[in-house]
């Protein structure tokens, strides 16, 4: 009897192992290397132009919060003075004071139009952080080939890269096969519902369904595959959702030199805390997955053994990709506190503690999952758990990779960016595109600059090498003819 089930046990290993071993060696087909094109054109004019952008301080403070119209004013004023032929050919609508969208009639009416978005605000710049630039954070500088300050990656050099393009392409007097509407939002560091959320309306009320919405965010990653020894363009097919979740305590405070066994800051400490220490359950989700399986075959032998075999090696994939910040985010709901309040002297203790987390939803996942997360996670009473809806957002739909928007995009990667290898990604933050998503199945997100720094953080700089393969790509999409989709 033993050795039956011993022999039953190596044969099932045999079994096991054979189909491991299969999967993985027909898991070894790298995406060929296709041919690029040289990088021609993109007008000299443009870094001055960015450089000009960035030293107008269009900043979202806040959802709450007013905007200084001073300055959304005066970019209006560049936007006209830097690119007239734009504003004397290309009829424009103004949303909300600030938003814009430029229409760009096609020769064939018949043809679903292609959207082209960026927005014009950007985040502020804290104060301590100031002193840490290498450069004034609103200077513009142009130095050594690079365009420094806050704004050059997100989002300004998407704005001045698609109109420098359409600003060249109309003095050459050319017309687009379909129409192009170029959508710029002035809120989308505060959730963007006074620009894309008001100009994606009108598109919807006017029964205009485009055949690709074009946003930013996945770019050209040479830092997160080296095994594979080449760039991967990582093309968003779907976002993530977002939420704020408020947790407050109240206890009574007083002097700071008869203090309580807990004070509102100490419960709260250890609500903070206990979040921390544990994730919402991890979903490796349709675009993640094909991102795997696109670069999977390039990777070491464990690598691939292990991708190509997930129904066995899932959890261990899992724990792997849980070791970068940027792979942990596109499997896990991220929940991280962004704002804490508490107290207004030093020898008082406060009687209200206040937390603020936010959190990245998954698809498969919901913001009631986030908050019985929380709570079920502090498992504190006196920890009030409260969901903001001012700037909430369940998770988006996704693109399909076969959509012909996704094939457009990966077409012209392949020909702007040598070596490269395009797949499908989950967008990790939110972007003015999703107001789009109920009624078009074609969004992306997608900017072609290779690895951007200070995103959001200090020393924010591009490369004008990027900026003119920008005007390149866009260029192509907008003129390159393909089997045209309605």
């Amino acid at each position: 009897m033993i050795k039956r089930v011993v022999y039953f046990l190596l044969l099932v290993f045999f079994i096991v192992a054979g189909i491991v071993l299969f999967n993985t060696f027909r898991f070894n087909k790298v995406l060929p290397i296709q041919n690029s094109m040289v990088i021609s054109g993109g007008a000299d004019s443009v870094a001055q132009h960015l450089s000009k952008a960035i030293q107008i301080k269009t900043i979202s403070f806040g959802d709450t919060l007013a905007i200084d119209t001073t300055e959304f004013t005066k970019f209006r004023v560049f936007m006209e003075a830097s690119f007239p032929v734009i504003h004397e050919k290309l009829p424009r609508q103004i949303f909300n004071q600030f938003s814009y969208v430029f229409t760009w009639k096609g020769k064939d009416s018949t043809l679903s139009p292609y959207v082209l978005m960026a927005h014009m605000d950007v985040v502020p710049v804290e104060a301590v952080a100031e002193s840490k630039w290498t450069v004034p954070s609103f200077s513009g500088l142009i130095k050594n080939d690079t365009i420094w300050g806050r704004g050059a990656v997100d989002d300004k050099a998407s704005v001045v890269a698609i109109m420098e393009t359409v600003e060249q392409l109309l003095k050459e007097n050319y017309t687009p096969e379909r129409s192009i509407y170029l959508c710029f939002g002035h809120d989308e560091e505060i959730a963007g519902r006074r620009g894309a959320g008001t100009f994606s309306k009108w598109f919807k009320e006017n029964n205009i369904k485009p055949a690709l919405v074009l946003d930013e965010g996945g770019q050209i990653d040479l830092q997160h595959f080296k095994d594979l020894n080449r760039p991967v363009a990582v093309i968003a097919t779907g976002e993530k959702g977002y939420v704020n979740i408020d947790l407050t305590v109240e206890i009574p405070g007083g002097h700071s030199s008869m203090p309580l066994k807990e004070t509102a800051i100490d419960v709260l400490n250890k609500a903070i805390v206990k979040i921390r220490e544990h994730q919402m359950p991890a979903i490796i989700t349709p675009p993640v997955k094909e991102l795997l399986q696109r670069t999977g075959p390039g990777g070491k032998f464990m690598n691939r053994m292990a991708l190509s075999n997930l129904w066995l090696f899932k959890r261990m994939v899992i724990d792997q990709m849980e070791q970068s910040k940027e792979m942990n985010a596109s499997i896990h709901t991220t929940l991280v506190p962004t704002i804490v309040k508490a107290g207004i002297k030093d020898n008082v203790i406060p009687s209200v503690a206040k937390a603020t987390f936010n959190s990245r939803i998954l698809p498969g996942q919901t913001s009631e999952d986030v908050v019985n997360f929380v709570k079920n996670a502090i498992n504190d009473n006196r920890v009030a758990v409260k969901k903001q809806t001012i700037s909430l957002m369940e998770p988006s739909s996704t693109t399909a990779s076969d959509h012909p928007a996704f094939k457009k995009i990966e077409s012209i990667t392949y020909k702007i960016v040598p070596n490269v290898l395009v797949s499908p990604f989950l967008m990790l933050g939110a972007t003015d595109s999703r107001y789009f998503r109920s009624f078009s199945d074609a969004v992306l997100n997608f900017i072609p600059i290779q690895d951007p720094k200070g995103f959001h953080g200090i020393d924010e700089r591009i490369g004008i090498s990027d900026l003119k393969r920008m005007m390149f790509f866009y260029k192509l999409l907008i003129t390159e003819k393909q089997q045209q989709n309605k």
